[in-house]
């Protein structure tokens, strides 16, 4: 990888991190809500919090980290949508198992447990955002240099 491209890669990861920061504070706001102050369950808070968030930063992401990319012709909106789902829902999983092993195992506060396991999955997410969610298009074959 160029040094140009990786920079330019570097950056991405740090728009999308700025976007999930935003994310973080929707999840936090609303898992303090809903866990501390309406004694909610700690996983039902998790998951209400988690999907108000996802759909945060799909909005974010979707125009603001991934928007100049050239998306693949077959991934509309709903599509991306249905893929970051896809990709976040595993890294909610990844999430509520650290969540779980920090606060119930380690002692950690649950809302400092929670926002440690946000952080430690967020590498996770932009990879395969990065990669599957919004993957740039391929140009066709026809339009590729012959190999020598």
């Amino acid at each position: 990888m160029s040094t140009l491209a990786a920079t330019a890669s570097w950056k991405r990861y740090f728009i999308f991190c700025g976007v999930g920061a935003s994310g973080l504070l929707v999840d936090m706001g609303l898992f303090h809500l809903l866990h501390t102050r309406l004694g909610w369950p700690l996983e039902a808070s998790k998951l209400a919090a988690a999907e108000t968030a996802l759909l945060n930063n799909f909005l974010w992401n979707d125009r603001w980290t991934f928007g100049h990319r050239p998306i693949e012709i077959d991934a509309p909106w709903p599509r991306r949508l249905f893929r970051f789902h896809v990709i976040c829902l595993s890294g909610i999983a990844l999430t509520m198992l650290f969540l779980g092993v920090l606060h119930r195992w380690a002692g950690i506060h649950a809302e400092l447990a929670n926002a440690l396991a946000i952080v430690g999955v967020s590498g996770w997410n932009f990879a395969w955002s990065r990669r599957w969610g919004w993957a740039a298009r391929s140009a066709p074959a026809s339009a590729q240099p012959p190999k020598p």
